[in-house]
């Protein structure tokens, strides 16, 4: 088992967020041994809001945490960069409400991180261990996850459009040269349908076709894909970064068929619930992980 680490120094991006189209800068900064990852939003107040499941809010085609009616949205990529690079403790501000989509990936996130650099802290990481299996399905949505000695992630998905189709993936998030050139380049994706339907809801105001694939009825607009099967790349990618709202390390061995947020949201709350299903080591300072299940009625749409 590994001791936690930070990032070495403070590091600093900017853009927009990919909803509300209003320029946001993101600054990382180092943080002591068991802070968690916590955003700080400075426009209101410097409110601190824990990057753990039970701040978990709804919010269509992404995910949200809330506190205090003050909300964090569109985080899972710079968490999931965060989560793979074994950044366990950071502090994150933020000058609005949405985390900058920047190309619509990981990479940046990554990137900076990695130009920043990580540092050890003499303190053990705890990790969530799944010891039993727990399952979340509906009609056409399964997702699970299994006993396993490590960190390994299976995504399918089955879109009745000529572009996307079927795509299936596994990998291996224990190497972090897994998710650094398979996973962290892959961008969010939504079909044009999808697109003009959340700017009539007054979403997806800042996104472009710098900062997102967009498919149209006849294939992918305005560029070519980094993968041929990006689609489910990126799924995998929204899967990592919700899985960190846990708060801690987790073994098990993840299975998703037509998975999204909600439906991640759904199996985070459901593993939290069942403690029978997983053990916490070590549990010297506590016996359970930072997160709590999502507290009921906050539904999630997306």
């Amino acid at each position: 088992m590994r001791e936690q680490q930070t990032v070495a120094a403070t590091f600093r991006l900017s853009g927009v967020g990919l909803h509300h189209g209003l320029p946001a800068e993101l600054v990382v900064e180092p943080a002591p041994p068991s802070t968690g990852l916590v955003f700080v939003r400075e426009d209101a107040g410097g409110l601190e809001i824990p990057a753990l499941q039970h701040f978990r809010s709804a919010m269509v085609h992404a995910t949200r945490l809330e506190r205090d009616g003050v909300a964090i949205d569109t985080p899972e990529h710079l968490l999931a960069a965060l989560y793979a690079l074994g950044v366990d403790n950071a502090r994150m501000r933020l000058t609005s409400s949405e985390v900058p989509i920047l190309d619509g990936s990981a990479l940046p996130f990554a990137h900076a991180v990695l130009e920043a650099g990580i540092e050890t802290q003499d303190v053990p990481r705890e990790q969530l261990v799944v010891t039993r299996s727990v399952v979340v399905e509906d009609d056409d949505r399964r997702l699970e996850i299994h006993p396993y000695d490590g960190f390994k992630l299976t995504a399918a998905i089955d879109f009745e459009h000529r572009s996307l189709g079927y795509q299936e993936l596994t990998l291996n998030l224990d190497r972090e040269d897994e998710f650094l050139h398979k996973l962290a380049p892959a961008r969010t994706f939504a079909l044009k349908r999808d697109v003009d339907r959340l700017r009539e809801m007054g979403l997806a105001r800042g996104g472009t076709l710098d900062n997102a694939v967009v498919v149209g009825d006849d294939g992918v607009l305005g560029g070519e894909l980094r993968f041929p099967d990006e689609f489910v790349r990126h799924k995998l990618l929204d899967l990592v970064g919700d899985l960190a709202l846990i708060g801690c390390g987790v073994r098990g061995r993840m299975v998703a068929w037509r998975s999204g947020h909600a439906f991640h949201g759904r199996l985070v709350d459901a593993i939290l619930s069942d403690r029978r299903s997983w053990v916490y080591e070590p549990a010297a300072g506590q016996s359970e992980p930072p997160a709590r299940p999502t507290p009921p009625g906050r539904v999630r749409v997306g």
